[in-house]
This record gives structure tokens, C-alpha cells and sequence, in this order.
């Protein structure tokens, strides 16, 4: 249990330390993080998934209601910003994206690892799931219609995590070569992905303050709010309810910058909203340990 503010901090240290080397080693090197990027999302992140659902112990109508309440945060949240950009005008439908989509691998694996143990990793897949599936349906459909109907299909991970779960609840053996190269594999995603961060935030620009304080409010305040509904709903107890709810405070995913980015949707918007909310977490996160325990 996480009682005091010593402890949080010794969870949750270590994650920015590596992301602060990344953002570093991205201001000094100018480094181009696409490539790093592409490949951490084709080999480690499914791999990394995969091995998840091959260990979980989760019984699937479970499962069914962390990835409900997945979804019921991001068009949520989606839904409140609709509304309040009535009252605060944007340029761009982009800023939706980071106020929806939060990020669900870069931090809340590692701390939620660290915290609560694999059984909390294989809880948290659901959102991972639920949010790349939403940023490139939904997400896609925001800011350019027309190529919303494919781009999902083109995303590996995807087919990784539906052969996952086949082969869980069909209970189909896997030979333990592949078991041991996941478990490799596995190992090498969380530090990757955190120094991948960091490099990616390196290239960001601040260039507006008010709306992307404004899109950041929304996505920790709206998302909180509405995680704590549906927990109440689905009847989340213990260590589901603290799941659910640290993921739907994660700050905005870096995966929005970039389709507003591709889609030319307020890139620069996107990206502010995704630096101001990573910054803020680093206040927030620990915040959050302490009151779930």
C-alpha cells in the first residue's frame, strides 16, 4: 500500500527521470524520433501487450468493464469538450484529440507496475486497447473522415491483441521459446518507450497557453469525473477501481500531436496541450498514488 509521500515518490521517480533523459538527449541531438518510434510500436509494445494477456488471471466480464469504461472516458470527455468549445471557440477540431485520448503505455506502465504488481498491467491493457482503437477510428474520423475507414487495420498491434485473447480463453499452449522471447522483449519496452517520450517531447513548442490549459483541465478533471462514475456503475472494487481510475487522469497521448499533426489539425495546439498535461502529471500522478493506496 502507498501511504506516504516518500514511497509514491520512489514509484514514480524513476519514470520521469528516464523520460527527462530522453527529452535531454532529444534537445541536444535533435534526433529524429520516427523511426525509434515506428519500430517500438511494431515489435516492443505489441510483444509487450501480448505477454500480458498470455500471464493475466482476469476473468473476462472483467476485462468487459475496464474496456467499457475505456471507452465511456474517451467520448466522454469527447462529448464535454463539444459542449465547452461552444463557449471557447478553436480554430481546429484537433484539439479534441488530446483531451479524449490519454496516454496509456509511456507512464501508466511502468508506475502501474510499480505500484500494484502485473495483475494491474493486464487491467490497464483495456484502455491501451480501447484508446488505439479510438484514435484511429474516432480520432481520425475528428479531424479527416476519409481515412478513418482503414487506418486501424494497418496498426499491428491491433491483431496482436485479438490473437491474444484467442489464445488466453482458448486456453491454446504456447511453446516456451516464444514464452522466453516475449519475456525479453517485455523486459526492454518500458525503458524504450519512456526515453521515447521524452525525445518526442523534446520537439515540442510551446505556442498557446490558454487553450491547451483549458483542453488540459478537461482531460484530467473531465476524465477523473467520469471514471468515477462509471467505477460506481460497473461496481469496480479494489484493485480495478484504482485502474481505472489512475489511467483516466493520464496526461494527453503523443500519438494525438502526431495524427493532428499528419491530418494538418492544429498540430501546434495538440502539441501544447501535450506538454503543459505531461508536465502537470508530474505533480498529478503522485497526487493520485496517494489518494488510491
Amino acid at each position: 500500500m502507498l501511504h506516504n509521500l516518500e514511497s509514491v515518490m520512489g514509484l514514480v521517480a524513476p519514470s520521469f527521470i528516464i523520460i527527462a533523459m530522453g527529452f535531454i538527449y532529444g534537445k541536444l541531438t535533435r534526433s529524429d524520433t520516427s523511426e525509434m518510434v515506428h519500430w517500438t510500436m511494431i515489435i516492443l509494445v505489441p510483444s509487450f501487450a501480448f505477454y500480458h494477456i498470455l500471464k493475466m488471471e482476469i476473468e473476462i466480464q472483467l476485462v468487459s468493464s475496464i474496456f467499457l469504461t475505456a471507452w465511456i472516458v474517451i467520448l466522454g470527455n469527447g462529448l464535454l469538450s463539444f459542449i465547452l468549445f461552444r463557449f471557447f471557440p478553436v480554430s481546429s477540431n484537433g484539439l479534441f484529440l488530446p483531451i479524449m485520448f490519454m496516454n496509456t503505455v509511456n507512464l501508466p506502465f511502468p508506475i502501474l507496475l510499480a505500484a500494484y504488481g502485473p495483475d494491474a498491467l493486464s487491467l490497464s491493457l483495456m484502455f491501451y486497447f480501447a484508446s488505439l482503437v479510438g484514435i484511429f477510428t474516432v480520432g481520425i474520423l475528428i479531424v479527416s473522415a476519409e481515412n478513418a475507414a482503414t487506418q486501424i487495420f494497418k496498426e499491428p498491434v491491433l491483431y496482436v491483441l485479438v490473437a491474444g485473447f484467442f489464445i488466453k480463453y482458448n486456453e491454446i499452449p504456447m511453446p516456451q521459446l516464444a514464452m522466453d522471447t516475449l519475456a525479453l522483449l517485455e523486459k526492454a519496452t518500458v525503458p524504450v518507450v519512456l526515453l521515447a517520450l521524452g525525445m518526442q517531447l523534446s520537439w515540442v513548442k510551446v505556442t498557446e497557453l490558454k487553450l491547451p490549459l483549458l483542453a488540459t483541465a478537461i482531460r484530467f478533471l473531465g476524465g477523473l469525473g467520469i471514471a468515477l462514475l462509471c467505477v460506481k456503475a460497473f461496481g469496480l472494487a479494489g484493485l480495478p477501481r484504482k485502474v481505472a481510475l489512475f489511467i483516466s487522469v493520464m496526461p494527453s497521448a503523443v500519438i494525438s500531436y502526431l495524427v493532428a499533426q499528419k491530418y494538418d489539425a492544429g498540430g501546434s495546439l495538440v502539441a501544447s496541450t501535450v506538454f503543459l498535461s505531461t508536465l502537470f502529471s508530474i505533480l498529478l500522478i503522485p497526487a493520485m498514488l496517494l489518494w488510491l493506496g
